[in-house]
């Protein structure tokens, strides 16, 4: 879930144009919208359509704190592995083994740090915010207006052949933040970013029930080209150690 966030620098959601050489075709064939469930009449208000993606989300979902995934990126290349970390909080951290290297990610609400494939530590300047909008959108919280979000209906996108309601997020800057709803059934489609003046979409595919919370165990990242991930597990409401965060000393 929300691999990637990356603002004027792409960080791990772009590693580097030489391992994101594109997601295997067949993997963006498969990582399109899911059917919603069942049809309904459709909401034409903000908060309508808010609630019935909350309902939507799963019984849990407003209880939900904090999501670990163990996770593999698709490219030509073959699969790499990988692991997030995330908590309603803001903090993040990010993990990809590629080539024989390591590489990580970690924010929270005091700073954020990075640990490049030659095993350098440095800061990483703007990620603990972008961190921070990011839970508020994946945890739901930004929808209800809150952590300084303001909430707008912004008309209707046609996506894979469906027409979806666009919910817009914004922080009083230049940055957006979009999530494709079916008015109907609450069921999302995607997101759609502009962070640092880069834009993305992540689309989410099969949906799954883990734990009374509806998750996406597939995604597809386009951006300067589509990268695809897979969710091998999840674990929901798991503590974190908080050495997940703490920045290592210089050389990791």
């Amino acid at each position: 879930m929300g691999l990637f966030m990356p603002g004027k620098r792409r960080g791990l959601a772009m590693l580097s144009a030489a391992l994101f050489l594109g997601a295997p075709a067949t993997l963006v064939a498969q990582i399109t919208p899911d059917p919603p469930p069942s049809a309904g009449e459709a909401a034409y208000n903000l908060r309508q359509i808010v609630a019935r993606y909350i309902d939507w989300r799963g019984p849990a979902f407003g209880e939900l704190q904090t999501v670990h995934e163990r996770l593999y990126l698709e490219t030509e290349g073959g699969r790499e592995p990988g692991a997030l970390w995330m908590d309603r909080d803001g903090r993040m951290r990010r993990e990809i083994d590629a080539a024989g290297a390591r590489t990580v990610e970690a924010a929270a609400p005091g700073g954020a740090w990075k640990i490049a494939a030659d095993g350098k530590v440095a800061d990483d300047p703007g990620a603990a915010e972008r961190a921070r909008r990011y839970a508020l959108l994946q945890f739901g919280d930004a929808f209800t207006g809150r952590g300084g979000a303001s909430v707008a209906l912004a008309g209707t996108a046609d996506v894979e052949d469906r027409t979806w309601s666009v919910v817009r997020v914004t922080f009083g800057d230049a940055d957006i933040y979009e999530a494709l709803i079916d008015s109907a059934t609450g069921a999302l489609c995607c997101y759609r970013i502009t962070e640092g003046g880069a834009a993305r979409t992540e689309m989410f595919g099969d949906w799954r029930l883990q734990d009374g919370v509806r998750m996406p165990f597939a995604e597809l990242v386009k951006a300067v080209a589509p990268t695809g991930v897979r969710i091998s597990a999840i674990e929901l409401n798991r503590d974190f150690d908080p050495a997940l965060f703490q920045r290592p000393a210089a050389g990791g």
